[in-house]
């Protein structure tokens, strides 16, 4: 059972899956911590070095507990060696309706399993201009400790909303969707990346778009989208690259096609 109240037991082991059934999350280093106060998120309780404390105990004016360990001891309670020396405690962030989501661009993800690479998705999406995530099946936690570090807690500061399956795809068109006439297909143009027979280049995607904002959507950096999601979308783009090279990391993929897609025309 995790006391939230109290720094010295609240990280002992740091298990993220036990932080997520309780509603929690962890926050780690200064950079993570500052975004998530000033994101609004709650802080419950702080862990730091005894040279920080009095500044957190300032920062903090009452609102929650602060606690200094030594680094030794704070390896020593928490497991492993590497941390930065500050930890928070904080309430997850719940996902807003879909209907209450900004417009604009935005990214979709599915399939992404690595915590990292899902926080550096997240972080470039949010420098190039994203308005909103969405996370399909299969995807890394986005405010496990790892992912939130990756991000920047960039995840912090986005509308994080979740895609049960590809029929709810058509949600990641975005609330102006809604407002769509006679039945025509209004809000994002929905463009999957995929090495599939057909696909855009990035200029292409971008005149198909023809001025409406793109929702990007990404697949498993091993084996892509599944089919279901490729046929739901309007389009299908790569990066074309130099022969010699097959692939690109799907974190380095996916900020290549948002600077592309999300420009204004």
């Amino acid at each position: 059972m995790i006391d939230p109240t109290d720094p010295s037991s609240a990280f002992a082991g740091l298990r993220d899956r036990d932080y997520a059934r309780a509603g929690l999350m962890v926050c780690e280093g200064r950079i993570v911590v500052q975004k998530a106060l000033d994101c609004g998120v709650r802080l419950r309780s702080m862990l730091c070095v005894p040279a920080d404390e009095e500044e957190w105990l300032g920062v903090s004016g009452g609102r929650f507990p602060v606690a200094a360990l030594s680094r030794a001891d704070m390896a020593d309670l928490l497991g492993f060696q590497f941390h930065r020396g500050l930890l928070a405690l904080a309430d997850r962030p719940t996902s807003p309706e879909p209907a209450a989501a900004p417009g604009g661009p935005a990214l979709a993800l599915w399939n992404v399993t690595d915590p990292d690479n899902l926080g550096a998705l997240i972080r470039s999406a949010a420098a190039l201009g994203a308005a909103r995530v969405y996370l399909g099946p299969g995807c890394a936690d986005p405010y496990s400790r790892k992912a939130l570090r990756a991000s920047m807690a960039c995840a912090l500061g986005l509308p994080v909303l979740p895609l049960a399956d590809a029929s709810e795809l058509e949600l990641a068109r975005g609330p102006s969707a809604r407002g769509a006439v006679g039945g025509a297909v209004g809000g994002n143009l929905l463009v999957a990346a995929a090495l599939v027979p057909g696909a855009l280049t990035p200029d292409g995607a971008r005149a198909a778009a023809a001025g409406r904002p793109v929702t990007l959507i990404l697949g498993n950096e091993g084996w892509g989208l599944p089919s279901e999601v490729t046929a739901a979308c309007d389009e299908r783009v790569i990066v074309p690259m130099a022969g010699g090279v097959d692939s690109l990391n799907v974190g380095a993929a996916g900020a290549i096609l948002m600077w592309e897609l999300f420009r204004h025309p």
